[in-house]
């Protein structure tokens, strides 16, 4: 039985305004073979906390850049993995499309379409889908994100078993590789520091999309 793990996370702040983050992101990494990959960044975690560094889990954003390095390192030791991702321009987001039931399905599924539909191989006969539950910080949006799984993946693949799981990222090493690709995604656009999206870029199945350069261009603030 062929078994597809797919893991989204986001990047940004809820902040519909000049004060907010200038760009949301979304990103997946999936894989047929999760198990090689989260081993390695066990041991990569045990090895840390045996040299005094108190970490129950890798977390782009906060971790320093000997630990970023690290994970870099190991993520790109192994093949048997991708990822996409797809960022928008919040400031050009339509104020009837920040309602999260709304929000993530229409940007989200963008993104998960873009796997469903052209990353499966043949024979796939279950999908798994994985989210971090911590940074959606409201039911409201707990509830964007599993709609938007949900009704993508019973659009594109029908006839395909899948399942939607929201696991803390500290329990989900594959959530923790989601992290880092988004991040690097995010801080490419947001503040043009590509040093972590570089090193990934092997692993990027393609670049990723503006999908508000699309629109009207019509800004909102």
């Amino acid at each position: 039985m062929s078994t597809l793990h797919i893991h989204l996370d986001e990047s940004g702040n809820w902040e519909f305004s000049p004060k907010g983050s200038r760009f949301y992101s979304f990103a997946v990494a999936w894989t047929y073979d999760p198990q090689p990959l989260a081993s390695a960044l066990t041991t990569l975690r045990y090895g840390l906390v045996k040299q005094g560094h108190n970490i129950d889990g890798f977390h782009a954003s906060p971790d320093q850049q000997a630990t970023r390095d690290a994970v870099v390192r190991t993520l790109l030791g192994y093949s048997a993995w991708s990822f996409a991702a797809v960022v928008l321009e919040k400031c050009k987001v339509n104020p009837a499309l920040r309602e999260p039931q709304k929000f993530y399905p229409r940007f989200a599924g963008t993104l998960l379409k873009f796997v469903l539909r052209g990353r499966i191989r043949r024979g796939t006969s279950r999908v798994l889908f994985f989210a971090d539950t911590l940074p959606l910080d409201t039911k409201a949006k707990r509830e964007g994100v599993l709609k938007a799984i949900k009704t993508t993946s019973a659009a594109e693949i029908p006839t395909v078993e899948h399942h939607v799981f929201s696991h803390r990222s500290e329990s989900n090493k594959w959530i923790q590789v989601a992290d880092y690709c988004c991040w690097s995604v995010h801080r490419k656009w947001e503040s043009g520091d590509t040093r972590t999206y570089d090193s990934l870029r092997p692993r990027l199945a393609a670049t990723e999309l503006n999908v508000t350069d699309g629109g009207d261009q019509t800004t909102y603030y």
